[in-house]
């Protein structure tokens, strides 16, 4: 079996498939049945517990904003360790790793990501001549195809330009390395162009469907489902703008997995018993990973919701006293922020409740954004009906009955602003919804106030199309392998105006 070449690019360690099936098993042979695989699969193709994909774009978007305070004195680690990423360095990663951010992997996703899909192409390799009934198989396999589809989808956005930059084609823009085996040759990876590299992607999650789609068992939350297959494939196609393909698959997700939870009735907010992420809301498709995901050192502390997140949210939004609260003035001299999230707090509230999660309320924003689109360019007043019903379907959910109304149809310029703003409200600090649609949105200039002591504001801003609007790749990686080159960086040390 050839040599498995993941050191020069996961820096695993793993001299070959045999070795890597041997040190998973549970036994003292190499796994042969079908649950074997699954097994490997779900440990070591799922993130866990412990897995930190991305934490560092929770002081990204602009949906953070730095507070200073009584409560942060002799505490002013709580703004340095990570202000390299708040204030979008070049060398970020080095800066908050050197500070002692946190687990020196939470800073390296390119890894992250690549030792999961090592895992999930374990299993689409040996599942087939696996002992084990065909319906296990199936299943599996189409757990693996969505991940690795996932995996990818999540590293191309972090790595290379948007599927739709405006100044050229997908074809010509550096995507990411695709591994679809675990059997590699010497040759390092080369970098494949976004287009190769979403064209992968939307294969296997055609074939996940086809393979979910004959299943359709009762899974587990915790684990990918048919349903959760259509909601990434509606997700990666509104970042190829095929809205068509988008209408069909969040058709798809909301025929089977129509449930909104009501905020109307919520009382006291209580995370424990209804957490906004989890288990425990009845539009959870699919919840992973690690709730400090969105707590990278500091958040809480010294950086939270912004000001301009919390202007957005209308009268009667009960989002802003469930997803998060406003700090009284009693309340400042032990909590600095001006708000506080509370949507991710489920999350930590018991061992069955993980850090993010797929819900059906992006499917209903990912379909009235398509249609939207089609309003826009086809004058389709139809299209714009149907935009509206998923925006007030999700809505009336949302709003105090008694001040809800309908929103009636618009020019489609400002229907499209109006639903691009209801996805901010209703997905900041989840599954970096916020900084990938910045991208696709044109990546337009951001500002960050940053108080590194109580009597000093800055302004640090993210230029329009600025080269740190893609993630640069982790020194280790470049490393290990010579011939991946580096993303565009901006030249010498970000200051502020």
């Amino acid at each position: 079996m050839k040599r498995i070449f993941v050191i020069a690019l996961l820096v695993l360690g793993m001299a070959s498939c045999k070795k890597f099936l041997e040190e998973q098993s549970q036994t003292d042979v190499i796994p042969k049945t079908t649950r074997d695989f699954g097994e490997i699969l779900y440990t070591n193709g799922y993130p866990t517990s412990t897995t930190l994909l991305e934490p560092y774009l929770a002081l990204m978007d602009d949906d953070v904003q730095c507070y200073n305070g009584p409560a942060l004195d002799g505490l002013q680690d709580y703004i340095t360790t990570n202000a390299g990423a708040f204030q979008w360095q070049r060398d970020f990663i080095d800066r908050c790793q050197e500070a002692g951010s946190m687990d020196k992997d939470a800073f390296n996703s390119w890894r992250t990501y690549y030792k999961m899909i090592l895992g999930t192409n374990v299993a689409l390799q040996y599942l087939d001549k696996s002992e084990g009934n065909a319906t296990e198989k199936m299943m599996y396999k189409g757990e693996a195809y969505v991940l690795r589809a996932f995996y990818h989808f999540m590293l191309v956005n972090l790595y290379a330009k948007p599927y739709n930059d405006s100044t050229t084609t997908p074809d010509k823009l550096d995507g990411v390395p695709l591994m679809l085996s675990p059997d590699l040759s010497e040759a390092l990876p080369a970098r494949s162009s976004v287009k190769e590299v979403y064209k992968q992607i939307v294969s296997d999650l055609d074939s996940a469907a086809s393979l979910l789609g004959q299943v359709k068992s009762d899974q587990k939350l915790f684990r990918i489902s048919h349903v959760a297959v259509h909601l990434l494939a509606s997700r990666v196609y509104l970042y190829m703008e095929q809205w068509n393909k988008v209408i069909e698959n969040a058709d798809y997700v909301l025929s089977y997995h129509p449930q909104l939870m009501d905020l109307n009735g919520w009382g006291d907010p209580d995370p424990v018993a209804k957490p906004v992420l989890g288990a425990g809301n009845i539009e959870t498709i699919w919840y992973y990973g690690n709730m400090n995901e969105e707590f990278p050192k500091g958040t809480g502390q010294a950086y939270e919701i912004s000001g301009s997140l919390a202007a957005c949210f209308d009268a009667g939004d009960l989002r802003s006293q469930v997803y998060f609260s406003m700090t009284p003035d009693w309340l400042k001299q032990w909590v600095t922020p001006d708000y506080t999230i509370q949507k991710t707090y489920g999350a930590a509230s018991s061992f069955t409740n993980m850090g993010s999660a797929w819900r059906s309320s992006e499917a209903y924003l990912n379909r009235a954004e398509a249609y939207i689109q089609l309003y826009k360019t086809r004058g389709d007043a139809g299209a714009a009906a149907e935009a509206l019903k998923s925006l007030n379907t999700l809505r009336a959910k949302r709003i105090d009955r008694n001040s809800f109304t309908n929103w009636e149809i618009k020019p489609a310029d400002t229907l499209l602003q109006m639903c691009r703003t209801e996805r901010r409200r209703e997905l900041f600090r989840e599954c970096a919804h916020r900084w990938f649609d910045l991208r696709r949105y044109g990546m337009p200039p951001i500002k960050h106030i940053f108080t590194p002591d109580m009597n000093t504001t800055v302004i640090y801003k993210l230029d329009a199309r600025d080269p740190q609007y893609v993630i640069p790749i982790p020194n280790e990686v470049l490393q290990k392998n010579t011939q991946l080159p580096q993303n565009q960086q901006i030249a010498g040390l970000r200051q502020p105006q």
